[in-house]
């Protein structure tokens, strides 16, 4: 198979897949007891996946068509862009959730919709600016940013443990399995697109791109599995349900 071949055959995984069961799991997010999460900014996550997945969608009906738009462009890169802030808000959340319990305004409801509107207003405005003035800076620069973030969360994390004493052995593992899946995530996803931007840039070759771009889109489904990190005793329930209906049988 041509290497782009792997690019449409995960867009349309996107679409027939990632979509449906995002939306399942936004509305399980609304029902769901969540164990002390942002659960705003979580559903801002989903959000901007789905807007992501509407652009992916719209811009393959273009493409069948021939008759592109770079308006399908600007949504996909809008939720992208989104979906990269609202990840690196949640793993700064956590972090001081650990490391600075007193700083409640970042939980507080008041907080969350300010962070939300700024990183939206940031999405919608900048993402056309960087397309029409310079997108080299754009796929260079953003996923550069929050690496440091995600390593530095993850890295400083577990010295902060033993003293939060507040938070039950439970959600402690939890929280560190959100921060660890976040920094694979970025690092084997989101990074690799940046990486592999600049070396079509320079050196003409595209099939580096082509790769990283399928890691790329299979990001909102690691987006998914963030949910079972999110649920109080949901793992627990799962392996317990599993327990009982292999012993039945």
């Amino acid at each position: 198979m041509d290497p782009s071949d792997y690019v449409y055959m995960m867009i349309w995984i996107n679409i027939r897949l990632c979509l449906p069961f995002t939306l399942i799991v936004f509305a399980l997010g609304c029902v769901v007891r969540l164990d002390g999460f942002p659960v705003t900014f979580y559903m801002n996550l989903l959000v901007s996946n789905l807007i992501q997945l509407g652009g992916l969608v719209a811009l393959m009906v273009k493409i069948n068509e021939g008759n592109f738009h770079p308006i399908c462009l600007v949504v996909l890169g809008c939720g992208a862009l989104a979906s990269l802030c609202f990840r690196t808000v949640i793993a700064l959340e956590r972090y001081f959730l650990i490391s600075w319990p007193e700083l409640h305004f970042i939980r507080q409801t008041k907080g969350h919709v300010i962070f939300c509107v700024l990183i939206w207003l940031f999405a919608i405005f900048l993402f056309p600016l960087f397309m029409m003035f310079s997108q080299y800076i754009f796929f260079v620069l953003f996923p550069l940013i929050p690496t440091p973030v995600f390593i530095f969360c993850v890295a400083r994390t577990p010295k902060f443990l033993p003293a939060a004493a507040s938070l039950p052995t439970g959600g402690k593992r939890r929280i560190m399995a959100a921060l660890m899946l976040l920094l694979i995530l970025h690092i084997f996803m989101i990074l690799p697109l940046s990486l592999s931007y600049i070396n079509s840039y320079f050196c003409g070759s595209y099939v580096k791109y082509n790769s990283s771009l399928v890691l790329f889109l299979f990001s909102p489904f690691m987006d998914l599995i963030l949910f079972v990190f999110m649920c109080e005793g949901l793992v627990e329930k799962l392996l317990m349900c599993f327990s009982c209906h292999s012993c039945s049988r």
